[in-house]
């Protein structure tokens, strides 16, 4: 970015309280849902030990999170047009608090489900609304806020997994969701001010009939459903994944379809259909595949296979996300003295295939001494290759569609961590039956295991085995994205 910071170019008194007042709103916005995620992804098995619930059922209520929250994405801006940011931000805040109260008063997945998908679809709206409120900020403040923006969402991830832990020890799981409560009132007391209450003529809205809405989220939900039904049944019943996974493609087609064609679409596809754009997107999906896939097997390692207890494994993990934030802010000050995404994206992809070579060489140890480095590298190494996605996938995108931009980005996020959870799975339950009986035939019997936790030493020790075969296999599909940003013209 060439603009100068705010740093170096004076503010009238006024003008400076108002970008604060701005990177203040911008931060608490940004941080609410990636905390709660955080700790409810790191706390997975204590919420699961307290309410008496199976892995499929607790994966029910991911499925109906994601769901809720990619619909959710698809009516962002028809939400903002009719009700303006401010009013939007606040109703969220307080659904997201009472899916939070839900879910710290329940006693069973109904109403646990239920208060995770009035999250999901609340949560949904402060990532894109943090990222878009940016544009209101001057031209010589984007620099900042950028840096604000990225800081605090990072910062979030990486606190959560401690916050979690620390929750857990003083108060028990339902703590978690106590704490909530009061988070989303400060964040309506720093961000309800200086939200803007304009909306848009009724003439310039979105329009769509609520009947292929509801078509919408039965397709999102099936897909969704394939993507988490193929973790427990692929091998038992890959006929009925397929035919659902395929049939919700099918019909988000025929949405997209109809939306391209519609005068005021939920989302101007028309307008998005610019190359840069499309390789951005493409790029996106894998940098959050990583993530996901990091996130999902890290704590899987360290909890289960090397069975630290919470804190010190909370602790591990954190440093690790920690590391993401150093290096998204060390990305974000080299690229604007030395402006070559390709180079940064191949320097953080290989710094990622090294990272993943090393747990696969030294996860099966036994000592978690010896993953520390790669734990810190995977985190460090992650933001050099998004980081300039980031940067470089919205350039050529008009103002008046930037909104429908950042919404489909994110509902490549939101799918991309979902897949990354579903294929690390698999491969995981793939290994896991190797190293625990070579000769036994199929591995729905071991994906029962590993969905519990592991008791046995030589479970464990499998597990641990079994994680670092999947980086090792992360590692190979990193070179070859390496080949892939390489032979590419877009991000040069």
């Amino acid at each position: 970015m060439s603009a100068p910071s705010s740093l170096t170019i004076p503010l009238p008194p006024q003008a400076s309280r108002q970008v604060r007042g701005l990177l203040a709103m911008i931060s608490a916005i940004t941080c609410v849902e990636f905390l709660e995620t955080g700790m409810v992804t790191f706390a997975a098995a204590s919420i699961m030990g307290g309410l008496d619930l199976g892995a499929e059922a607790f994966a029910f209520a991911f499925t109906v999170y994601g769901v809720a929250a990619i619909f959710m994405l698809y009516k962002h801006q028809w939400m903002v047009e009719r009700l303006g940011y401010r009013n939007f931000i606040l109703g969220s805040l307080a659904v997201f608090a009472l899916g939070a109260l839900l879910c710290a008063s329940a006693d069973g997945l109904g109403q646990f489900a239920a208060g995770r998908a009035l999250q999901g679809a609340s949560g949904a709206t402060f990532f894109t609304a943090g990222r878009l409120q940016m544009n209101r900020l001057p031209e010589s403040s984007r620099f900042g806020g950028l840096l604000v923006f990225v800081g605090t969402l990072l910062g979030a991830v990486a606190l959560s997994p401690l916050a979690a832990a620390g929750l857990i020890q003083l108060a028990g799981w339902r703590a978690l969701f106590w704490a909530v409560l009061p988070l989303c009132a400060l964040v309506a007391l720093v961000a309800g001010p200086r939200l803007s209450r304009e909306t848009t003529p009724p003439e310039a809205r979105s329009e769509e009939h609520w009947g292929w809405l509801l078509g919408l989220a039965v397709a999102l939900f099936a897909l969704q459903y394939a993507l988490q039904a193929a973790q427990f049944a692929l091998f038992e019943a890959p006929g009925r994944v397929f035919a659902v996974g395929a049939a919700s493609v099918a019909a988000l087609t025929v949405f997209a379809v109809r939306q391209w064609k519609r005068e005021r679409p939920l989302i101007n596809y028309r307008g998005l259909f610019e190359p840069r754009y499309m390789a951005g997107l493409l790029f996106y999906f894998c940098g959050y595949f990583l993530m996901g896939l990091s996130g999902f097997l890290l704590p899987i390692l360290f909890l289960h296979g090397l069975q630290l207890d919470m804190l010190h494994g909370a602790a591990i993990l954190s440093a690790s996300m920690a590391c993401s934030l150093i290096g998204a802010l060390s990305h974000a000050a080299m690229a604007r003295q030395h402006a070559r995404p390709r180079v940064f994206m191949l320097t953080g992809l290989a710094l990622v295939a090294l990272s993943c070579l090393g747990f696969g060489r030294w996860a099966g140890a036994g000592d978690w001494h010896l993953l520390l480095a790669p734990s810190l590298l995977v985190g460090l190494s992650i933001p050099f290759f998004v980081g300039p996605v980031a940067m470089g996938t919205f350039v050529h995108i008009a103002p008046a569609v930037f909104s429908h931009a950042y919404q489909v980005k994110n509902i490549i996020r939101q799918l991309g961590l979902s897949l990354a959870v579903t294929a690390g799975t698999l491969l995981l339950q793939w290994r896991y039956a190797r190293h625990l009986d070579p000769q036994h035939a199929g591995m729905d019997w071991a994906a029962r295991l590993l969905h519990g936790q592991p008791g046995l030493p030589a479970h464990a020790e499998a597990l641990a085995l079994a994680s670092g075969d999947v980086f090792n296999l992360c590692a190979a599909g990193v070179l070859i994205l390496m080949g892939v940003v390489a032979a590419q013209r877009v991000f040069r």
